[in-house]
């Protein structure tokens, strides 16, 4: 048996646990592919998913969902409200592409030059659109669904924009739920960490290390700040290993040297840019004083300097316990407990930490690997999703969210 008819197979044994679900499932399923297909087409790149923020918005509204389109530039929020009044879900999913090319041998291939779903965002908008419209069919006894397609997680900014344009608010969102697509789960399984903290944050700096140029062939008469940059580079790493514990988790990694012009002449500088990725906050404001402090005490014990610029790009994901045991009740009640897997934090980034550390929130993993095809790794040209693992996205997101909404039904009354 296949990978993809076991898969098949496992979902359909809902139909005897929970009938209801199954074929409200099933039912928005073909429309869930044949938009995800459209969107891996035509992908968009960050703030610039008008094409795919329009065919959301146009959606919603065919389903009876109150929408609010522009926000954060280019997002989009979808609404609907329950019978009764109630706490306020948010559940989440990013539009956006990556800039690079798409070499999948699939019909549904990337056509936009320089643009890729190569991590997933398609499967998430459209996994997304499933509970939607999964909901305007049942609709909601009581509460109010909050759908937020945000723009821009690719440069960290797009979660960010649309608080600031009043996505929790208006009414405010109490918890939120949102998953990536995974290659290193199988289709049918999902991952969670037991962490406060499931996801790194994103920090980017430049180092300018300066000098005094002059002829290679007299380094005795130069300030020469490729040496310099040199024992910066290797002296950093210090920061991983003797200055931070053991237990903690920092990643500091340089990815661009620049420097020079000739291999006959010493350069006035050099300019290193890196990242730095910390699980907790505290460790991540130590960060920015500790590279500085290393960097200017080496360049000046060499006769020249050194200027750190520090950029805070995404702070890191924060699990919330409720919402944890929450989804752990629902995929266990749909798929059996060891459908669940518990890992371990990612030094990965993801813009979803920025509603996170606003609302109580879970974010989780969703298996998409049924074989050669969709083995490739997240932002890898040639990654694709299992299109099967949609039944499982919305299985999920949908039972959270009924089950949320159930069980603080009347908080807000």
């Amino acid at each position: 048996m296949t990978a993809q008819a076991s898969s098949i197979k496992e979902f359909k044994q809902l139909k005897s646990s929970h009938p209801d679900w199954h074929d409200s499932i099933e039912a928005v399923f073909d429309e869930v592919v044949a938009v995800r297909r459209d969107l891996h087409k035509y992908p968009e790149l960050a703030f610039e998913e008008t094409r795919t923020a329009g065919i959301v918005a146009d959606l919603l509204k065919e389903w009876g969902y109150e929408v609010r389109e522009g926000v954060g530039k280019t997002g989009v929020i979808g609404m609907l409200h329950g019978a009764a009044p109630g706490p306020v879900i948010g559940l989440r999913a990013d539009m956006d592409a990556l800039p690079m090319t798409d070499k999948i041998d699939q019909p549904y291939r990337s056509i936009n030059d320089g643009a890729a779903h190569t991590c997933g965002h398609d499967a998430h908008t459209s996994i997304l659109l499933g509970v939607a419209k999964l909901f305007a069919a049942k609709g909601l006894e009581s509460g109010t669904l909050k759908l937020i397609f945000q723009p821009a997680e690719e440069i960290g900014q797009g979660a960010d924009a649309m608080i600031k344009d009043g996505v929790l608010n208006n009414p405010s969102v109490d918890a939120m739920a949102g998953l990536h697509v995974h290659p290193t789960l199988k289709t049918g399984e999902f991952s969670v960490t037991d962490t406060e903290y499931s996801c790194a944050a994103v920090d980017i700096f430049e180092l300018v290390i300066t000098g005094a140029g002059g002829h290679a062939a007299h380094p005795h008469q130069t300030i020469d700040p490729i040496i310099i940059a040199a024992q910066v580079l290797i002296a950093l790493q210090q920061v991983v290993s003797r200055q931070t514990d053991p237990l903690d988790s920092v990643v500091l990694s340089f990815g661009q040297i620049e420097g020079g012009t000739k291999a006959t002449i010493i350069p006035d500088s050099v300019l290193l840019k890196g990242t730095v990725r910390t699980l907790k906050p505290e460790t991540r404001a130590q960060m920015p004083e500790k590279i500085e402090s290393i960097a200017a005490g080496i360049a000046r014990s060499f006769k020249g300097d050194a200027i750190l610029t520090y950029h805070h790009v995404t702070p890191s994901i924060k699990i919330d316990g409720k919402m944890r045991g929450l989804l752990t009740e629902t995929v266990s009640e749909l798929f059996g407990a060891n459908a669940l897997q518990i890992t371990t934090p990612s030094m990965g980034g993801e813009d979803f930490s920025y509603f996170s550390q606003e609302v109580p929130s879970v974010f989780f993993r969703l298996g998409t690997n049924n074989g050669e095809q969709t083995a490739f790794p997240n932002h890898n040209s040639r990654f694709d999703v299992d299109e099967q693992s949609f039944l499982y996205g919305i299985s999920v997101l949908s039972l959270l969210t009924h089950k949320f909404l159930q069980t603080t039904k009347g908080e807000k009354e």
